[in-house]
C-alpha cells in the first residue's frame, strides 16, 4: 500500500521532470547572470543619484531604493517582480500540466479505474507539483549564493534565506489557486487564467495602489504584500508572514480535493 501510494507521488513527479528542468535552468540563468553585474552597480553614485531624482512613490513602487547596495540591488531586479512572479508560473503550470491537463486529455480516468481513491490521485498530483517547485527554488537558491560568492556581493544569508522562502510559499500559493480551481472544473484555459491573474494582479496591486492615497489600504489584500511589504533583504521576516502565505495554500488544496471527489471526472 505504501509503495502505491508513493508511485501516486513518483509518477506525475517523472512527468513534470523536463518542464521541472527547463523552469530550473531558466531561472538559474536569470539570476546567475543579473546578480554577476552586481559589480558595475556596487558603489555607483551616478545611479543613486539618478534614481534620487525619481519621486518617492515610483522608487518604491518599482523596488529601487538603495539601488546601489546588495539588498537594494538584488530586490530591483529580482526579487520585487521577476523571480517570485516567473516561480508562480512554473508552480501553476506545474499544476495545471498534472490535473486539469491530464483530466481534459482524458488520462486521470485510467488512473481511476486501478485501486486508488481520488484523493490519493488527486493529492499525490498537488505533492507532485509542490517537489517541483521546491526544486525550482532551490536552483535558484544555487545560483544566488553561489554567484555572490563569486562577484563578493555581500548580504545575510539569513536575509536571502528568507526572501528565497517567501518567494517559493508566495508560488505555492498560485499553485494551490491553480490547484483549486483545476478541483473545481478539468478547463486548463480556465486555471491558468485564473492562477494567472491572481498572481499578476496581486503584483501589480501591491507596486501601484500605494501610489494613490485612497487605494493604498487595499494594496495590504494582495499576497505579495504579505510576502515582501515588510522588506526582507534588509529586515527579519515576521514570522505571520509565512503563515499567511502557507495557511491559504494549503486551504486551496483541500477545497480542491474536495471539489475533485464531489464531481464526475471529465473524458477527452
Amino acid at each position: 500500500m505504501n509503495e502505491r501510494r508513493l508511485e501516486l507521488v513518483i509518477g506525475p513527479a517523472r512527468a513534470i521532470r523536463r518542464a521541472a528542468l527547463l523552469w530550473s535552468l531558466s531561472l538559474f540563468g536569470l539570476v546567475a547572470v543579473t546578480v554577476s553585474v552586481w559589480p558595475v552597480f556596487r558603489g555607483n553614485s551616478a545611479v543613486s543619484q539618478a534614481i534620487d531624482q525619481l519621486p518617492p512613490d515610483v522608487v518604491r513602487a518599482f523596488g529601487l531604493a538603495g539601488f546601489d547596495t546588495p539588498a537594494g540591488f538584488l530586490r530591483g531586479n529580482l526579487y520585487d517582480f521577476f523571480v517570485p512572479l516567473l516561480m508562480a508560473g512554473a508552480a501553476i503550470g506545474f499544476v495545471n500540466s498534472l490535473v486539469s491537463g491530464e483530466e481534459d486529455g482524458g488520462r486521470l480516468e485510467l488512473y481511476l479505474a486501478q485501486p486508488i481513491t481520488r484523493d490519493g490521485l488527486y493529492l499525490g498530483r498537488i505533492v507532485a507539483a509542490t517537489a517541483g517547485t521546491l526544486v525550482v527554488a532551490l536552483a535558484v537558491a544555487i545560483a544566488q549564493f553561489g554567484t555572490d560568492a563569486a562577484v563578493d556581493l555581500r548580504i545575510g544569508a539569513d536575509r536571502l534565506a528568507a526572501t528565497l522562502a517567501l518567494c517559493a510559499l508566495l508560488a505555492l500559493l498560485h499553485g494551490a489557486i491553480a490547484a483549486a480551481v483545476a478541483g473545481l472544473r478539468a478547463k486548463p484555459a480556465l486555471v491558468i487564467g485564473v492562477a494567472l491573474f491572481a498572481a499578476v494582479a496581486g503584483c501589480v496591486a501591491e507596486a501601484l495602489l500605494p501610489l494613490v492615497d485612497s487605494l493604498r489600504p487595499l494594496a495590504h489584500l494582495s499576497p505579495w504584500d504579505w510576502a515582501f511589504a515588510g522588506d526582507p533583504l534588509d529586515r527579519p521576516t515576521e514570522v505571520w508572514r509565512y503563515l499567511a502565505l502557507g495557511v491559504p495554500a494549503i486551504l486551496l488544496a483541500a477545497l480542491g480535493a474536495w471539489a475533485f471527489r464531489r464531481r464526475d471526472v471529465t473524458s477527452a
